[in-house]
C-alpha cells in the first residue's frame, strides 16, 4: 500500500530528546499531545557505548507540571551496549494530554548517545 501525500503532510513530529549521552537517571520536559489523532508512534535512537545499561519507558500526566504515571505497554526493551533504534506505538485515546520519556537504572559505564522522537498525524489538518 502506497503511503498518500496528504497523510504525509499530517505528520507532526515531538522531538523529545535531542541526541546526547546520558550522565544520569532524568525525564525529558513533558509534551502535549493534544493536537494529534490515531496512534502516537515513540521513536527511541541509541549509539554504541561500551558498556552498561539504562531502562527508558514512556509516562504520562493530565497536567505538565502534574505526577507522571507509567503508560500500559510504554516500556522500551533495556538499552545496552548494542546500537539500536526502537518503536512504540500507542493508540492516542490510551495517553493523557501530556506525555515524558524517563530514563532510570542508569549503570555508570553505559555512554551511548540517546534521542527520542514522537510522530502523530495532526487532528485538524492544515
Amino acid at each position: 500500500m502506497a503511503i498518500q501525500q496528504r497523510n504525509l503532510e499530517q505528520l507532526q513530529v515531538f522531538n523529545i530528546r535531542t541526541p546526547a549521552t546520558l550522565s544520569s537517571n532524568s525525564d525529558t520536559t513533558g509534551v502535549d499531545l493534544s493536537a494529534i489523532d490515531g496512534d502516537a508512534l515513540f521513536i527511541l535512537n541509541a549509539g554504541t557505548s561500551s558498556a552498561g545499561t539504562i531502562n527508558a519507558k514512556i509516562q504520562h500526566c493530565a497536567t505538565v507540571g502534574g505526577t507522571y504515571d507509567d503508560v500500559t505497554g510504554g516500556g522500551f526493551a533495556q538499552l545496552t551496549a548494542t546500537a539500536g533504534t526502537q518503536r512504540i506505538s500507542i493508540p492516542r485515546e490510551e495517553l493523557r494530554q501530556f506525555f515524558r520519556v524517563s530514563f532510570s537504572g542508569l549503570a555508570s559505564s553505559y555512554s551511548a548517545p540517546v534521542s527520542c522522537v514522537a510522530i502523530g498525524a495532526a487532528r485538524y489538518p492544515s
